[in-house]
């Protein structure tokens, strides 16, 4: 569990209301992870969906381009809520990085009971396709 004002600070869930941020506070936990730690590997099955807070991640696409993410509010793992549920980069961090995490079973479920935020939340993951897509072909 984390505090809401951590949702609050990531900018990603910012137009979210502050009882869909109670619900995903219960759910989001805070991970650290080393520099040069692999998050998620290209084709692996896609089971956590995350929020950078701090630190910089390199995401790794097949098509042999790259993206780095810096510091605050960018959503990775977003396969995690898709189909075919297999991510499609690889997630290194190139610095010490803390991520807010989320199970994707735990935010489908979510998504599942309150239409609202689903429609909110795919919306958003729906944008980061789009925004990302140029890198995955």
């Amino acid at each position: 569990m984390i505090d809401i004002s951590e949702l609050k600070e990531s900018g990603y869930f910012s137009d979210f209301s502050d009882s869909d941020l109670a619900e995903l506070a219960v759910i989001g936990t805070a991970t650290h992870w080393q520099e040069g730690e692999i998050i998620f590997q290209q084709g692996s099955p896609a089971k956590n969906f995350f929020i950078l807070k701090k630190g910089t991640v390199l995401l790794c696409f097949p098509s042999g381009r790259s993206l780095h993410l810096k510091n605050g509010g960018h959503g990775i793992g977003w396969s995690s809520l898709v189909s075919p549920f297999r991510y499609t980069a690889t997630g290194i961090c190139l610095t010490d990085t803390t991520l807010i995490q989320f199970s994707g079973t735990e935010l489908y479920s979510l998504i599942r009971m309150n239409a609202d935020f689903g429609h909110k939340l795919m919306a958003k993951i729906a944008r980061t396709m789009e925004e990302r897509k140029k890198y995955r072909v």
